[in-house]
């Protein structure tokens, strides 16, 4: 084949695929090595803000489906962890509710933890 032979079913190549809504292919911009940033970008305090409401948000709707009303956020509703932290255990046979990455417990599934003896 010809150079202008090639051109020319390069040419209808490209307009084909066009035609079909392919685009052709782009050069990088920028240098090839680029290093990209690593993990995630740090939150402003405005961002924490709005996930922490929304968080907040969605508890209040979890646990008013359970039929729960008194809900205040990382007061009355905390994690497991949380709750032992506080001398509180949860009470055996209580189910968590998932609000986002959390499994949360109201204040009325937990318990005074017993009291060590010789402690």
């Amino acid at each position: 084949m010809q150079a202008q032979d090639m051109a020319t079913i390069v040419a209808a190549v490209q307009a084909a695929l066009a035609a079909k809504g392919h685009k052709a292919p782009q050069k990088a911009k920028g240098k090839k090595n680029a290093k990209k940033p690593r993990g995630r970008q740090k939150l402003t305090d405005a961002e924490k803000a709005v996930f922490a409401a929304k968080n907040d948000a969605d508890c209040i709707a979890a646990f008013a489906a359970k039929g729960i009303q008194d809900v205040k956020p990382r007061e009355n509703v905390l994690t497991y962890r949380k709750w032992f932290e506080k001398g509180r255990l949860v009470k055996k046979g209580e189910k968590a509710v998932r609000v986002g990455p959390f499994n949360l417990f109201h204040i009325s599934a937990t318990e005074e933890a017993p009291a060590v003896i010789g402690a």
